[in-house]
């Protein structure tokens, strides 16, 4: 598709995007689902070619974004643990 892009078109992209994720869980595969809620926001949503492209190099992308799930919810969990003064040094050090 011949699309012009602005900046209009990629405030509406980014708008899209946010909200669309805002609404999905930090699951594994969740990102499926938020490229065709965002492909069909933004006016793509009958370009399967695009969500295709997507599929394709999401599982890569996916073991990345799990492994930062998990790093930032055990960094928060820790830091949660020290402010509430919860945290037993000796076993965190053991």
């Amino acid at each position: 598709t011949h699309t012009h892009i602005d900046f209009t078109f990629a405030l509406m992209i980014v708008l899209v995007a946010v909200i669309g994720s805002l609404g999905i869980a930090g699951v594994p595969g969740s990102a499926t689902m938020a490229a065709s809620i965002m492909l069909t926001g933004i006016g793509f949503g009958n370009n399967f070619v695009m969500l295709s492209l997507i599929l394709a190099i999401d599982p890569i992308i996916d073991m990345a974004r799990t492994a930062s799930n998990v790093s930032g919810a055990m960094t928060s969990a820790l830091c949660t643990a020290k402010n509430l003064k919860a945290l037993d040094k000796e076993i965190y050090n053991s």
